[in-house]
C-alpha cells in the first residue's frame, strides 16, 4: 500500500503524488472510497455468498516492463486511456460487481483505477502504478475508467432503473455493426470525464489528445486490427479483440476531443468557461467578454491613458477566482510578486498548434494573478509539479519574486493562477490583464480576421492616427482616462468593433529594451519634467516588465521585443472558429484611417490620470460573489448496493 502524500478532495494520485483534477475525488484510502488493494471481498452483507470471497487474492498485478515505482518510469509504460461503462446504476455496484463477483468467463478479480459515479463523483481505486484488469491485453499499457451507465437502453427494466433514466437522452449506435439502443451519460459525467482525462493527459505524455478515427475524422466504432499500437483514448470495444464488448456506448467521442482540444476563456462569465464551437453561441460568449473588457474603468486594447501602449484586456472578475490556460501550451516564465500593493505576477505560456491550414504559434501573458502557495497544495498545476519535481532553483526564484524560466506542459483548462488586485493609478480593483501576441504575422483564416497595422517605429508611444482618432473625442491629440472610458463604454459601436480586429506590430511596452531612458526621451512628453517622466514610468511599466534577452532566448520570442498584438477575445475566437470548421461573419470594419501622427506633446494633466486614482475608491466587482463549492463525500452506507442482470459491460 502506498504512502500518499495528499488527498485534498479534488486530487487524484499518480506513482504516489498528487494530481489535481478540479472534481470530486474520493480516493481508496478515505474511509468512503472504494480500495482497489484489498484482498478479500469488500461488502460485508454481500447478496447471496460469493465464491470470489473463499480465499484472498489480488485484483491487480505489478505492470511488466515498469524499471521503477516512479512517475518518469511510469509514463514510459503507459500509453493508452480505456474508457468503459459499468452496466450499472452507481460506482458502489460497480466496485462490488469487479470486486466481490464472478466474471462473465467464471473467473474472479477485475479492477479498473477509476470510476465515475453518475453524479460525476471521481472514486480511484488503484494508483496508475498497478496494472488493473479491465481490458484484456491492454492492461499493461493502460489506464482504466468505468463510467457508470446502465447502458442498454432496450432492456425493459425502467421500473428497476433509477427515475433519472426516464428522462435520459437514448441513442442509437452502432458498435463492432451491432445495433445497440443506448443511454448516454449525464453532463456530470461529462464533466468530470473531461477533467480526469485532461489530468492524465498531462501526467501522462504518451496518451495523445486522440481517439481512433478513420479517414473522414469519424471516430471508429469497430475493434482497431492492431490495439497496443495506438497511443492516445479508446473505447473497450475498440480493444476488445473477441468483439464482445460494446463501452462507453453512446459517448460523445466529439465531445471529448472538442474539449481536450479546444480553447478556455481565462474565467467562467455567463456560463462560458470553454470556446464554443457552435456560430451562435461564438457570438454570445464574445460579446459577454467583450462587454466585461469594456463596460470597467480601464485596461483597454490597444491604448492606455496618455498615449502609452496597452497590448492586452482586463477582464474584471472575483479576486482569487481561478484562471485557465486558454489553449494546450507550454508555461514559459512566471512570477509571483507585487508592487505597492498592485500585483505583477504573471505566466507567460507558448503554444504550439497544429490547425488544418498548418502549425501556428502564439504566447499568452497572464498578468495580474493572485497569489499561491509554493506547495503542493497550490492552485496552479504548474506550480505543483515544479514541487512535484523538487525543482528548487525554480521554486527559490519564484520565492524571491524574481522572473523564473521555466518550462512546464498545461492543458487547455488547467488553473494556472488566479485573479489579482490592481491597484496602479486608475486601475483599482480585482481583474487581470489577458494578452495575445505572436512573433511571425499570423497567415490563412486566423490571420484573415484581423487588420495589421504597422506601428514598430512608434516606440514607447501610440503614434498610430488609427487608433488615436478613434478614442480622441475632443481632436487634441491626447488620450486621456475619460476619453477612453466613455469610448468603450458607449463610443461609436463600428469603430470598437474595428479595433477589436486590429493586429499591431509594435515593441512590446514590458520589454527591457523600451526602458526608462528611451520611455523619458520620448518626443511626446518632451513638456514634463523628466523627474515626471521618471515617475510616469515608474507607476505605468517599469513594475511589469517581464520580457529580457534571457527571456527571448528560452522562448523563442523576437530579440528585438517587436511582436504581433491582438485583441484577445477575438483571437480566441477566430481561433476556434477555424479549428471547428465555423464560419464567423464579422462586422463590416470601420473606415480608419491608418496615418502617422505627429508627436504632440502630452499635457501635464494625463500624469494625474495614473497618480490621483490611487485614492480612488476601487470599482465594485461586475460578477457577484465567487462561488466556490465543496466536494461532499456520500457515505457508502447511503449507496444502494444493486445488482441487476448483465452488469458490468
Amino acid at each position: 500500500m502506498l504512502s500518499l502524500l495528499l488527498a485534498t478532495g479534488t486530487s487524484i494520485v499518480v506513482a504516489g503524488q498528487p494530481v489535481e483534477v478540479g472534481r470530486p475525488v474520493v480516493l481508496w484510502s478515505d474511509p468512503e472510497g472504494f480500495n482497489g488493494y484489498a484482498e478479500s471481498c469488500v461488502e460485508s452483507a454481500a447478496i447471496g455468498k460469493s465464491r470470489c470471497c473463499d480465499h484472498q487474492f489480488k485484483r491487480y498485478q505489478a505492470r511488466s516492463g515498469l524499471k521503477a515505482r516512479t512517475l518518469d518510469a511510469l509514463r514510459e509504460v503507459v500509453t493508452q486511456l480505456v474508457l468503459h461503462l459499468d452496466g450499472c446504476v452507481n460506482s458502489r455496484s460497480c466496485f462490488y460487481s469487479m470486486h466481490d463477483l464472478p466474471t462473465a468467463h467464471d473467473t474472479c478479480g477485475l479492477s479498473a483505477h477509476f470510476m465515475v459515479d453518475f453524479d460525476g463523483t471521481i472514486y480511484q481505486t488503484l494508483d496508475p502504478l498497478e496494472r488493473a484488469w479491465h481490458a484484456e491485453q491492454e492492461n499493461n499499457i493502460s489506464i482504466g475508467v468505468e463510467i457508470c451507465n446502465r447502458g442498454d437502453a432496450g432492456r425493459n427494466e425502467l421500473d428497476r432503473l433509477p427515475s433519472e433514466y426516464r428522462t435520459r437522452p437514448v441513442k442509437d449506435v452502432v458498435i463492432n455493426g451491432h445495433l445497440i439502443h443506448a443511454f448516454d451519460f449525464r453532463p456530470e459525467q461529462y464533466e468530470s470525464v473531461i477533467a480526469l482525462t485532461r489530468a492524465l493527459l498531462k501526467a501522462f505524455p504518451q496518451i495523445k489528445p486522440v481517439v481512433p478515427t478513420d479517414a473522414s475524422g469519424k471516430p471508429i466504432m469497430e475493434v482497431l486490427p492492431n490495439p497496443t499500437a495506438f497511443h492516445g483514448i479508446v473505447g473497450h470495444y475498440h480493444v476488445d479483440l473477441q468483439k464482445q464488448k460494446w463501452d462507453p456506448g453512446a459517448l460523445d467521442w466529439d465531445r471529448l476531443l472538442r474539449a481536450l482540444n479546444g480553447f478556455h476563456f481565462p474565467f467562467a462569465w455567463r456560463n462560458y468557461d470553454e470556446v464554443p464551437k457552435d456560430a451562435t453561441l461564438l457570438y454570445s460568449a464574445s460579446s459577454a467578454f467583450f462587454r466585461n473588457a469594456e463596460e470597467r474603468a480601464s485596461g483597454f486594447f490597444p491604448i492606455a491613458p496618455g498615449r502609452l501602449w496597452h497590448s492586452g484586456a482586463h477582464l474584471r472578475g472575483g479576486a482569487g477566482e481561478p484562471v485557465h490556460a486558454p489553449a494546450r501550451g507550454r508555461v514559459m516564465a512566471a512570477r509571483l510578486s507585487e508592487f505597492e500593493g498592485s500585483s505583477n505576477s504573471f505566466v507567460l505560456i507558448r503554444h504550439d498548434l497544429t490547425l488544418d491550414s498548418g502549425p501556428v504559434t502564439f504566447y499568452s501573458l497572464l498578468m495580474h494573478l493572485g497569489p499561491d502557495t509554493l506547495s503542493e497544495k497550490a492552485r496552479a498545476s504548474w506550480i505543483r509539479d515544479l514541487v512535484h519535481d523538487r525543482d528548487r532553483t525554480a521554486l527559490d526564484t519564484l520565492r524571491a519574486g524574481r522572473i523564473a524560466l521555466l518550462d512546464r506542459r498545461v492543458e487547455a483548462g488547467d488553473i494556472v493562477g488566479t485573479i489579482g488586485v490592481v491597484r496602479r493609478g486608475f486601475e483599482q480593483g480585482p481583474e487581470m490583464h489577458l494578452e495575445i501576441f505572436s512573433a511571425e504575422r499570423l497567415t490563412g483564416a486566423v490571420g484573415r480576421s484581423f487588420r495589421f497595422l504597422e506601428a514598430a517605429a512608434d516606440g514607447p508611444m501610440v503614434r498610430r492616427g488609427a487608433l488615436i482618432d478613434a478614442v480622441d473625442a475632443n481632436g487634441d491629440g491626447m488620450v486621456s482616462a475619460d476619453e477612453l472610458r466613455a469610448f468603450f463604454r458607449q463610443g461609436d459601436l463600428d469603430k470598437r468593433q474595428a479595433l477589436r480586429r486590429m493586429a499591431i506590430r509594435h515593441a512590446h511596452e514590458w520589454g527591457d529594451r523600451l526602458g526608462v531612458e528611451e520611455f523619458v526621451r520620448a518626443r511626446e512628453l518632451g513638456g514634463l519634467p523628466e523627474n515626471e517622466r521618471r515617475r510616469l514610468y515608474r507607476i505605468a511599466a517599469a513594475p511589469y516588465v517581464f520580457w529580457t534577452d534571457a527571456l527571448s532566448l528560452h522562448t523563442g520570442l523576437p530579440q528585438n521585443q517587436t511582436v504581433y498584438s491582438y485583441h484577445p477575445i477575438t483571437f480566441l475566437v477566430a481561433l476556434a472558429a477555424h479549428a471547428n470548421g465555423t464560419e464567423v461573419h464579422w462586422p463590416a470594419r470601420a473606415p480608419l484611417a491608418d496615418r502617422d501622427l505627429a508627436a504632440a506633446p502630452v499635457a501635464a494633466s494625463i500624469l494625474g490620470d495614473w497618480t490621483r486614482g490611487q485614492q480612488a475608491r476601487p470599482e465594485g466587482p461586475i460578477f457577484g460573489p465567487v462561488v466556490d463549492s465543496e466536494a461532499i463525500t456520500k457515505r457508502k452506507a447511503d449507496i444502494p448496493l444493486i445488482i441487476l442482470p448483465g452488469g458490468n459491460e
